[in-house]
């Protein structure tokens, strides 16, 4: 049996950088020119007993829509199945306010979040700790390329091998639909056009001792992307963190 649930929900408005870890690695992190509220679930990053959840937030522009307002971040954690309650919460800057806490910006403010379920222990935790520059090495670059040619050439099985880890992880932790692989499998098949791979763009942030490395792009796009051939505005993007695991860089998430 899956364990709960857990997910964040944010609402961000302009005027803000903000940044949000979990137990050190991010999970949000963005520059907005509208009002967002996206959610996303989290098991995978929490650990039974006490977790960190890390905020950072800087200035940024504010929105012309909206020029008087200043800077605006909330974020929650729920159950899934009981979207009623909030089992943590954290404004910006209301939560300082109360506390009489300064406000002014830049800021870094940590909370602990209790989980009393019982959760798995993630991939990452039997990783082995590795020392990498931002630029990457070889074998983290060929990692990468891995991922990009499986998806390229259409070549189901290879894809699956290079997803073992993260799909392992995402049905320890939230259960995969029977048909996940079918469904994979047909959206591989459809008319993708690849953004080019160009390993001098990819550079790769360490975390948790370098039992994680988080790949992205110098020049913001996500690290592997593809656009519908026949409908332009349909597309697909990421940025991943990977582990090593026996002696291989893994895609964990």
């Amino acid at each position: 049996m899956a364990p709960p649930m857990y997910i964040y929900r944010i609402l961000h408005r302009p005027a803000s950088r903000a940044r949000a870890l979990i137990n050190g690695v991010p999970v949000y992190d963005r520059i907005v020119t509208e009002n967002v509220a996206p959610a996303q679930p989290i098991t995978h990053w929490l650990n039974s007993g006490d977790n960190t959840l890390t905020f950072e937030l800087s200035p940024a522009p504010r929105s012309p829509n909206t020029p008087y307002l200043d800077a605006h971040f909330e974020f929650w954690v729920q159950n899934e199945k009981d979207q009623d309650n909030k089992l943590f919460e954290w404004a910006y800057p209301t939560s300082l306010e109360a506390k009489s806490l300064p406000i002014v910006l830049p800021l870094v403010h940590s909370e602990t979040f209790h989980v009393s379920a019982d959760l798995p222990s993630p991939a990452y935790s039997k990783a082995s700790r590795e020392e990498f520059p931002e630029e990457g090495t070889a074998e983290l670059k060929a990692a990468v390329f891995e991922l990009y040619e499986a998806f390229a050439t259409r070549n189901a099985a290879r894809f699956e091998s290079v997803m073992e880890v993260k799909a392992a992880e995402f049905d320890r932790y939230y259960t995969l639909p029977p048909n996940s692989k079918v469904e994979a499998i047909q959206q591989m098949n459809a008319p993708w056009i690849m953004d080019p791979f160009n390993e001098h763009e990819l550079r790769f942030d360490r975390y948790l001792d370098g039992r994680l490395a988080k790949v992205r792009r110098t020049t913001g796009r996500p690290a592997v992307r593809a656009v519908h051939r026949d409908e332009p505005y349909l597309g697909w993007g990421s940025d991943f963190f990977m582990t090593r695991l026996d002696g291989r860089w893994r895609i964990y998430w």
